[in-house]
């Protein structure tokens, strides 16, 4: 390849200028380095992605990482460096702090005539960055670096042009070799049970994943899977955990097969542990392994811990650099405009913490305010809620979720997190027992909508409550709940699944909660749906065990609650989805957010829906629309022999109040009746047994019959009205921007079908503040 000097002087030069523009003393010592080159990708070449001379990952299973740079003349080399993007994605202090602590994956030099680098064989479905700059002949390049050129790739991702990310193809289909009884843990052992025989590994495998078995992985004349050997490390969640030393390599025995397991031992309670089988004959290391299994030591949960509120400032011990030190601190005083105690830190200390076991219980003071501003990483099971005694007082803790303070015109907000990064040579799962949350008041207090957009004071906050990582491990999570809690201004979503990986949710339980004053992130339906599943794996399962119920939803304009729509071939199991007695004023009103948003059903799920108010309500002269969108469900999961798959719908007593109706019944647009992308085409076709009746029947009562004050509290008089979804409470303690949801006791409420029936949230029946 020939190397592009003169669009490369072009590039340098506007750079070379705005480096010297500190001071002329700051410039003249910056004159003597060399040119900076750049990686060669689309961002700076322009001639597309398929262009051959890109920065890629290739090769035949899209692991090998191809380097290329443009030439410097009469310059000593070049030196490349790699990480994984989670140790550096904090911009050149977190690529100096990876080179101390010995974190980088490469740091290579290489001649003045090279101008490309192949590294082969990089571990699967990881997100690598990349950094390189210009050697100097004026220096010993050993220990002596003053003229070498500034580094290209020490951005921190939101500058377009100064970083360099490759990430590897997905592992082709890998037999599940290796795994652990978890009914043998104890504190200090486990049993590793050893899978090996073809036709036991692939039970329930498809033919397409068999062959690639036989293609890739090497079989004895048994027809069993070749490994010698099983491994086991901490996990980079507590690095510092014990495993005795012979289970680091371990050389498996014939009585080990015979027997189908191994008992390991020398664990330290409360820590994760990675777990490998591996197959010598085979030289490349990530070819070796077979799944890889991720599992944690037993612990007893202690007593409950109370976080007593405290504002003192944080100690400079915790940080790494004075810089992150004195953003610690502008975040600090950002708080104490909140009287707000900053608990990031004490629930990411948790993870590692081996004397903490997986269960515990964190108590905070009712009455008093707690905060967030990192990312709070969520794998190892933990609950938070507020003090008990405090709730039967009528106190409850405000927890907020980042929204203090700003950087320019975006809203610093924060996301918890379900699962977390890879470190390097880690894959498998993290296994969650639990993640609960309990009787507190969420809020993002500065976040900003697409009103306050148009309004001119800054762009929508991308905010959400859970997120995951682009390239997160897999997650199985036994039990999530969340009950009793409100939620403000959580604009772009509620939770958000994302990546290749698969995800597992056995349990979930989302009850009694309020949502007001959440959404509105674009002018339609913005944002993603309150549960958004990125059917990017197949044997992912949120929907095993996943009730939703007793919530109210008021004025949060979300594309849709549950939204499934992109696999396909699902192999994770049916889904059990419960939507029961919940209220919905206002569900959607700038488009069609349906309620069910999901294609290709396994076959065996179930659907019951009951029990649900829905209301559509708003002042006279309020130009708003008054739309309300029931569902888009286009068909159940192809089986294998060709035929559809079969779910069963449990709809019944689902009413909504008698104002803006369409065609005599609440929706406007994709009634759950209707025979085309809906639940009734499933029964109409037989791919559905329907118990009860889809229809949303009206009881003959208004809104304002029902409710003390429902209307939203602002009269829009256009489409992108600051303040037409805001809402901020809904008991009647808000004042101007606030709702009352209770029931008037009148009569004629008294003898609604909505009050006979105990049809919506039961916490609005008896016309009392909490």
């Amino acid at each position: 390849m020939k190397k592009i000097f003169l669009y490369a002087l072009m590039l340098f030069s506007g750079f070379s200028c705005i480096s010297c523009s500190d001071d002329d003393e700051k410039g003249m010592a910056n004159i003597d380095r060399e040119w900076m080159t750049m990686f060669i990708c689309d961002n700076n070449r322009g001639k597309g992605d398929d262009y051959a001379y890109n920065c890629k990952a290739e090769g035949p299973n899209g692991n090998d990482i191809h380097l290329y740079w443009y030439g410097v003349n009469n310059c000593a080399g070049y030196q490349i460096r790699q990480a994984l993007q989670p140790n550096v994605s904090g911009g050149a202090d977190a690529w100096g702090t990876s080179a101390e602590n010995g974190l980088l994956l490469l740091d290579t030099i290489v001649g003045p005539e090279v101008l490309d680098l192949v590294i082969k064989d990089q571990q699967y479905s990881t997100d690598y960055r990349f950094a390189i700059r210009v050697l100097s002949t004026k220096d010993d390049n050993v220990t002596d670096f003053s003229h070498a050129s500034k580094w290209y790739g020490h951005g921190d991702g939101r500058q377009w042009a100064e970083w360099m990310g490759i990430t590897t193809s997905d592992r082709y289909a890998t037999p599940f070799c290796v795994y652990v009884d978890a009914s043998k843990t104890t504190q200090t052992t486990m049993r590793v049970m050893l899978n090996r025989a073809f036709k036991t590994v692939t039970e329930g495998v498809s033919d397409d994943d068999k062959a690639i078995y036989r293609e890739k992985f090497q079989l004895d004349a048994n027809d069993n899977f070749v490994y010698q050997w099983l491994e086991v490390d901490p996990s980079p969640n507590n690095p510092e955990s014990t495993v005795n030393e012979k289970w680091r390599k371990y050389k498996l025995t014939d009585e080990d097969f015979e027997k189908g397991y191994v008992d390991i031992d020398g664990l330290q309670k409360n820590s994760v542990y990675v777990i490998n089988v591996r197959n010598e004959n085979v030289k490349v290391k990530w070819d070796a392994y077979y799944n890889t299994c991720s599992a944690r030591s037993d612990g007893e949960p202690g007593e409950p811990i109370l976080v007593t509120h405290d504002l003192s400032a944080p100690s400079r011990d915790r940080f790494d650099s004075d810089e992150a030190y004195q953003n610690a601190l502008i975040q600090h005083e950002a708080a104490l405009k909140y009287n707000a105690m900053r608990i990031d830190f004490l629930l990411t200390d948790f993870i590692s913490d081996v004397n903490l076991a997986e269960g515990q219980t964190y108590y905070l003071e009712g009455g008093k305010t707690y905060c967030m501003f990192n990312n709070l990483t969520t794998c190892k099971g933990f609950v938070l809620r507020t003090r008990p005694e405090d709730v039967a007082a009528g106190k409850r803790a405000k927890v907020l979720l980042g929204g203090m303070h700003m950087t320019g015109t975006n809203v610093n907000s924060m996301n918890l997190m379900f699962g977390r990064q890879p470190q390097a040579g880690e894959g498998g799962e993290i296994y969650m027992k639990m993640l609960e949350f309990y009787d507190i008041d969420f809020d993002c207090p500065m976040a900003l909508t697409y009103g306050d957009n148009v309004a001119g004071l800054g762009s929508a906050t991308g905010n959400y409550f859970i997120n995951m990582f682009s390239n997160g491990m897999a997650v199985h999570l036994e039990s999530f709940v969340v009950k009793n809690c409100t939620f403000k201004r959580l604009v772009r979503g509620f939770i958000r699944e994302q990546g290749p990986n698969y995800k597992i949710w056995d349990h979930v339980l989302i009850e009694d909660n309020q949502f007001f004053d959440c959404g509105y992130y674009s002018n339609g339906a913005g944002g993603y749906p309150w549960i958004a599943g990125s059917g990017n794996n197949a044997n992912s399962n949120l929907y095993k065990d996943f009730v939703v119920r007793g919530n109210t939803f008021y004025d949060c304009p979300f594309p849709s609650f549950f939204s499934e729509t992109k696999q396909s071939a699902w192999k994770g199991g049916a889904w059990n989805i419960t939507f029961e007695n919940n209220t919905l004023v206002n569900w959607n009103t700038r488009a069609a957010g349906n309620i069910f948003n999901m294609r290709n059903i396994p076959d065996g799920s179930t659907y019951t829906v009951k029990n649900n108010l829905i209301v559509l309500t708003k002042q006279d002269g309020d130009v708003r629309k008054m739309t309300m969108a029931g569902a888009d469900i286009r068909k159940t999961m192809t089986m294998a022999d060709g035929t559809a798959g079969h779910v069963t719908l449990n709809f019944d007593n689902n009413y909504s109040t008698n104002t803006f109706l369409s065609n005599g019944q609440i929706f406007s647009n994709n009634p759950w009746t209707a025979t085309k992308n809906n639940f009734g085409t499933l029964v109409n076709n037989g791919s559905a047994t329907l118990n009860g009746t889809l229809e949303v029947l009206v009881d003959d009562i208004s809104p304002l019959e029902l409710m003390v004050s429902p209307n939203p509290p602002h009269k829009a008089t256009a489409d992108n009205d600051q303040y037409m979804h805001r809402a901020d409470a809904l008991d009647g303690t808000a004042g101007e921007h606030g709702v009352n949801l209770y029931y008037n006791q009148t009569g004629k409420v008294m003898e609604s079908k909505i009050y006979q029936l105990n049809i919506g949230a039961a916490k609005w029946r008896n016309g009392s503040v909490r």
